[in-house]
């Protein structure tokens, strides 16, 4: 029998701010690793994610 997750750690993978942090901390990486384009694309799919909510 699997034991579900304890509620703090689903509210802390709920949470709306979780895409977000992930989705920034990928582009300050590429953007150190030197991957222009490919942080750019995550900034612009940060900035949708960022509109959908507020429309």
């Amino acid at each position: 029998m699997t034991r579900p997750y304890p509620a703090s750690a689903r509210r802390g993978l709920t949470h709306p701010l979780a895409p977000l942090l992930v989705l920034a901390a990928g582009a300050v990486a590429l953007a150190l690793a030197g991957w222009a384009v490919a942080a750019w694309a995550v900034l612009g799919g940060l900035a949708g994610f960022t509109l959908s909510g507020s429309v």
